[in-house]
């Protein structure tokens, strides 16, 4: 299942990407040549929501970071708190 899946509710403007990519470089002080991947997949742990957007970070090695709702509804605060949480932990 793709972001840009127009047959899905939980589907992601290109701007909307944009600016979530902006939060990830902006919240990790990433230079910009270094890829960001955000992923939307179906989530099966207990209590997750039915979307979870994945945001893999292209430094070495990778860095995955995981936000238990779909993309369109991640604001800049969901992104600060689980890219923080990731690095306080390990």
């Amino acid at each position: 299942m793709g972001l840009f899946d127009s047959s899905h509710a939980g589907k992601i403007s290109p701007i909307q990407l944009k600016q979530l990519k902006f939060w990830v470089y902006q919240t990790l002080a990433l230079d910009e040549s270094i890829p960001v991947s955000i992923s939307q997949l179906t989530c099966t742990e207990p209590g997750c929501s039915p979307l979870e957007t994945v945001i893999a970070v292209m430094t070495q090695p990778p860095k995955t970071y995981k936000i238990h709702q779909p993309a369109v509804k991640i604001d800049q605060d969901d992104v600060v708190q689980a890219l923080s949480k990731k690095i306080t932990e390990g």
